[in-house]
Order: C-alpha cells, then structure tokens, then sequence
C-alpha cells in the first residue's frame, strides 16, 4: 500500500503506528519506504520489542519499538496510519474498544489497515460501523481479511490509551473475570486480565513451586529483615499471591517488597493489581510495596531489576520461565546457563532460587549449576519439576 503510494506520487504517511507488532515485520516494512517515516512499534510482549528492535537494525532501517498496551501513547498523540494484525484471542472488548479508539487517534486523511482472521470480519465490520468509521476497502485471502477503514463525518476524537502502572483500572473493557484456586491450602483470590494467560486456574507448575516453597518454609523464603523479593513470569498472580498469604500464615509480621518481572505487560499489570490488594494500604512505601518490571528474561532485565529493588540484592527469586525453542535462537545460546549467570548479580548471599520449569528442562538447568548454589530440594509432579537452591 505504501509502495502503491510512493509510485503514484501520493504524500506517505509521517507517522506510523504498528499496533501489535510482534517481531516487527510490518513496522519494519513501513520504515524501508521512506526514512523520513516516523515508526512505533509496540506489543504486549517485552521479548516482540527486543526483536523488533533486532530486525530493525538487522534490515538497516530506524524505527522505535515499546512493549505496552494497543494504542498506548501520549495524551493528544495522532497517527497518519495505523498497522495492525490485530490479535483475535485479545478479548472481545479489548477489539471492539480498538475499533473505536484508533479512529479517533488519526490525522486527518489518516487510515487503518487491519488483518484479521476470516472469522472475525464480519464483528469487525460491524464494529466499524458502529465507531461512525468509513470502510475504504477489503481484501480477502484464505484465511485472514484486510480492512482499510477512516474516521467518518463528523470525525470523532479520542485519547491513546494511559500505559501507566493502574491502567487496567483505568480500562474495564480489559476486566476478564474472577478466579479463585487453593494452593497448599491457602485460597487465593486474582482479578484476571484479556490478553494475559494464566486465568482459570494456577497451572500445575505454580503448584509444584508452592509445594516445594511450603516445604521450605517461611524463614527461608522470607528471612528477617526487608530485602525484596522476585517473582519472574508470575502469570496475573497466582504465585506472588499465594506467596504472601503463606508468608502470612506463616506469621511473618511484616510483608517483605515485592518485585514482578516478565515479558506479558498486561500480565505483570494483572499481576500487580492483585499483588497489591494484598499489601496494607497504611504500609511506608520505603518499607514495603510491589513494582512490575517488563523483562524478556532475567538476564536481560538484571540491570532494571537491580535498580526496581533499591540497588540491592534479593532474598528470594521465584521463577517460571518461558524458554524459546532451542532452533529459533542464534547457534550457541544457552538459556539454562544464562538464567544462572542472572541469579549470581541478583541473588544476595544466603538469597533461595526457586524455579519451575518442564521435567526435562529442569534437569537439563540442574545439571549446569555453578559453583557457589547448593541445592536445598525438588519435587517433580504433572510432568514439571520445581528445584530449590541457595546461594553461599
């Protein structure tokens, strides 16, 4: 479409928004056309905006890439295009608010061009409609359909959404539902989030983590003092939750800092939503709270991690990450032997790791530990394993 433009002598666009970029190739394509187009990238997933960020540079070409919510921006910005392969498990009202929204986010003369699946194209036409938007075209291939659409007359105005920690409050249309589970005894309670997984239930590998943390107790988890602690990939909270109802249960007086970390940010917002309902709202802030930190992996995000816990160390790390298929990474990346080279910047002396990880995984991880980790303790169930170390 842009080249269609640039051939026919038609002005290109000046900004450009990828909504839901994944690894970047539709962004990527728009900022080949020209230099002087200006791109966004953004997606959900922290990882999508380190690749995006990959391939742009591999493909000599400058663009800007964010992992926040669809259509996150500046009170008052506006877009000349907007790109989307809009995700079809988003949520019915997380689409239907985006229809909407990106009308009212164009310049004028501005345009979006959707691709969505087959089945969809009829919601979305109705959605169109019902935004007081123009339909300008459609395409249609086997399975997916492109629709280009405006703002209609009288054109409507609208707000990016506001990416800043509460904004799932902010946005109902993100509400997805209610979710208890007991774990180890302990019921846990988590108000769950579209587009973030992790909603029905804990998952089995949230349970054979918590079994081998009660095993452990609360003294090593949570020793005295107030140093942080880590929940790396904690789904919309189940984990982080139960954790602090055993520290209390375990009558630990005072609730320990809370760090979050993980690649889905609607997740980690979930997550920390759910987290914080659960801190007393009259606690110091210097004393206690919880932070959510977007990071593709430990490693990666060790820096902001660092700085989210004050430039200390922490007491405990949980983990639950979500490996990339071994074919899909550069020839020679070792993500087992990356995690435990984060775990020594990140773990304090005496500090607990905690991870759970498929069987097979796991004991790939365990074969690979350093020196300075003794192993305290494993449990395997459901084909995952959870492991336990601490650091001299």
């Amino acid at each position: 479409m842009l080249d269609e433009d640039a051939a026919a002598g038609r002005p290109l666009p000046g900004k450009v928004l990828d909504a839901g970029c994944g690894v970047g190739v539709i962004g990527i394509c728009a900022a080949a056309v020209d230099p002087g187009i200006a791109v966004r990238c953004q997606d959900r997933d922290e990882l999508a905006r380190v690749f995006a960020l990959h391939n742009a540079a591999k493909n000599k070409v400058s663009l800007e890439a964010r992992a926040e919510p669809l259509l996150a921006g500046q009170p008052g910005e506006r877009w000349d295009l907007i790109l989307t392969n809009i995700p079809a498990k988003a949520g019915t009202s997380v689409l239907e608010d985006f229809v909407r929204r990106s009308a009212g986010l164009l310049n004028p003369g501005g345009r979006v061009v959707m691709v969505a699946v087959r089945t969809l194209a009829g919601f979305f036409r109705e959605q169109i409609a019902l935004a007081g938007a123009e339909l300008l075209s459609e395409q249609e291939g086997s399975g997916h359909v492109v629709l280009a659409y405006a703002p209609g007359e009288p054109r409507r105005s609208g707000d990016p959404v506001d990416a800043r920690p509460g904004f799932l409050a902010r946005y109902p249309f993100y509400a997805r539902g209610v979710a208890w589970d007991k774990i180890e005894g302990v019921p846990v309670r988590i108000e769950a989030a579209h587009g973030a997984p992790g909603f029905d239930e804990a998952g089995a590998a949230v349970a054979v983590a918590a079994k081998l943390a009660a095993r452990l107790g609360p003294e090593k988890l949570a020793p005295a003092g107030n140093a942080p602690l880590l929940v790396h990939e904690p789904g919309q909270g189940f984990f982080p939750c139960w954790l602090l109802e055993f520290l209390r249960w375990g009558c630990r007086a005072e609730i320990p800092p809370v760090v979050l970390s993980g690649r889905n940010v609607l997740a980690l917002e979930a997550a920390l939503h759910n987290v914080s309902r659960l801190i007393p709202r009259d606690a110091a802030p210097e004393a206690s709270g919880a932070t959510a930190v977007p990071a593709a992996d430990l490693n990666l995000g060790r820096q902001a991690l660092l700085e989210a816990a004050g430039g200390t160390r922490y007491s405990c790390v949980a983990a639950f990450p979500e490996l990339l298929p071994q074919s899909s990474l550069p020839k020679g990346t070792d993500q087992l032997a990356a995690l435990w080279d984060a775990l020594s910047h990140l773990l304090a002396p005496g500090g607990v790791f905690l991870v759970a990880l498929g069987s097979s995984d796991a004991e790939r991880f365990d074969r690979k530990k350093p020196g300075g980790f003794a192993r305290l303790g494993g449990i395997k169930r459901n084909g995952f394993r959870a492991l336990a170390y601490r650091l001299a």
